[in-house]
């Protein structure tokens, strides 16, 4: 059971009511705090906490499982930001095809989360920020560490991993902790929750006695480890 049963009933209703307002889509874009939710305009805070954290370190920033967009266009726009002259990009892994749960998921996910990789690439380009964001499209549950070895100079100073499926993060975790700098944070997006079964087992396994932490403004991500050992 949930513990903000409330607060969302109250959100879910304004979402029902605000989409049969006519509101020009540019009001979107300009005054967006104001049709955003406190969730969801925790979760980009979050992000910025997490960036400021590690701003000043040498490493690129891996988003993994970037559905449309959302954390992946908010690092590069903090990069474009306050990194004007570093060599930082942020990379985004996906296959854009939806969730494929195993047979540890949880199946209520199947087939959700699937985007255009082209409308993503667009986005970017005509934003002019194909610079700094770099989408890798790729099934995370085998490319993934052929993608890391062929680039073997590779280092990140920033990790989200956002996928909740087992086979992927087995695949991706190991391998971009130890891509990751001393100082450089990961942070996960499911951990301690029921709908993704395996990652507290699988994020415990590798970050050794490293503190897993939470900012407690936020519902998701539900956890971020400093690397410090």
């Amino acid at each position: 059971m949930s513990k903000h049963i409330k607060e969302d009933k109250i959100y879910f209703n304004y979402i029902k009511k605000i989409k049969n307002e006519k509101i020009n889509n540019l009001d979107f874009v300009y005054h967006f705090p104001v049709y955003a939710g406190e969730v969801n305009l925790a979760r980009f805070i979050f992000f910025y906490e997490m960036y400021k954290k590690v701003k000043d370190l040498s490493g690129h920033i891996a988003d993994i499982g970037i559905w449309k967009g959302g954390s992946f266009f908010s690092f590069i726009k903090f990069v474009s930001l306050f990194e004007k002259n570093s060599q930082t990009l942020v990379y985004g892994f996906d296959w854009f095809k939806g969730m494929k749960p195993g047979a540890n998921d949880d199946f209520a996910h199947q087939g959700k989360y699937a985007t255009s990789y082209k409308g993503l690439k667009n986005l970017l380009k005509i934003q002019g920020l194909d610079k700094i964001g770099n989408i890798q499209k790729m099934d995370l549950s085998c490319k993934f560490k052929p993608f890391l070895t062929k680039n073997k100079w590779m280092r990140f100073k920033l990790v989200f991993i956002d996928c909740g499926i087992e086979k992927v993060l087995i695949n991706t975790l190991p391998h971009v902790w130890s891509r990751l700098v001393k100082g450089g944070i990961l942070i996960l997006d499911h951990y301690n929750a029921s709908f993704s079964p395996t990652e507290s087992d699988i994020l415990e396994k590798y970050v050794g006695q490293n503190k897993i932490q939470q900012l407690s403004f936020v519902r998701q991500p539900t956890a971020y480890v400093v690397k410090k050992k």
